[in-house]
């Protein structure tokens, strides 16, 4: 089975998922420990959906499901987990994690131990080597996108650059990223996409 999954707008309740998706989600996580990594809804973006999201996976089986927001102090508490989710909102919160704690050793470690970790929105775009484009893309759309981050830096665990919610994103910005330097990726709700990294031993 692949250890990453990328999705638009994974597990959440305010936008369709697809018969797909859910079917995955049952047979991955039945039985299992899930941990689900809200940082990126610290701002307000996609708090609404953390209990609803929890909700979800308790309904489609999972042993154990709790939602925290990491910091340095309880980073660890991932390798004892079996199932990482990380949620979408503000990607800006997700940069500050991979600058400021170890977050992409403790995940190398968990992904080789036999972990899974599924993203959604901005979690899946955390998994990239490097999250400018999103800031050059959506300068002036939203006053988040004019203050740039210390870092751009991703935790770089694919070459994939993943623009979620494909099927609602203007005209406009999707111009800009058809006609943008680097390859994006873009992935409508309900959709999914599958990889393998550091093969669990």
């Amino acid at each position: 089975m692949k250890n990453i999954i990328l999705t638009s707008n994974g597990f959440i309740n305010s936008s369709p998922r697809s018969k797909e998706i859910d079917e995955l989600f049952q047979k991955i996580t039945k039985e299992k420990k899930v941990l689900i990594i809200g940082n990126a809804t610290l701002g307000g973006s996609n708090a609404s959906q953390r209990e609803a999201i929890k909700n979800n996976f308790e309904n489609v089986g999972a042993k154990q499901v709790d939602i925290i927001d990491i910091t340095k102090e309880n980073i660890n508490d991932i390798l004892t987990y079996e199932i990482v989710y990380t949620m979408g909102g503000d990607p800006r919160y997700l940069l500050d994690l991979v600058e400021t704690t170890n977050i992409k050793e403790i995940l190398t470690k968990f992904l080789k131990s036999g972990g899974i970790y599924i993203g959604e929105s901005a979690g899946s775009m955390i998994l990239g080597n490097n999250l400018k484009w999103i800031w050059e893309i959506k300068k002036g759309t939203k006053p988040k996108y004019d203050i740039k981050p210390t870092s751009y830096e991703g935790l770089g665990f694919t070459t994939y650059n993943i623009f979620p919610h494909w099927n609602t994103v203007k005209e406009d910005i999707k111009k800009k990223v058809l006609e943008y330097s680097e390859t994006i990726t873009p992935l409508n709700d309900g959709e999914f996409i599958e990889i393998e990294v550091f093969q669990a031993k």
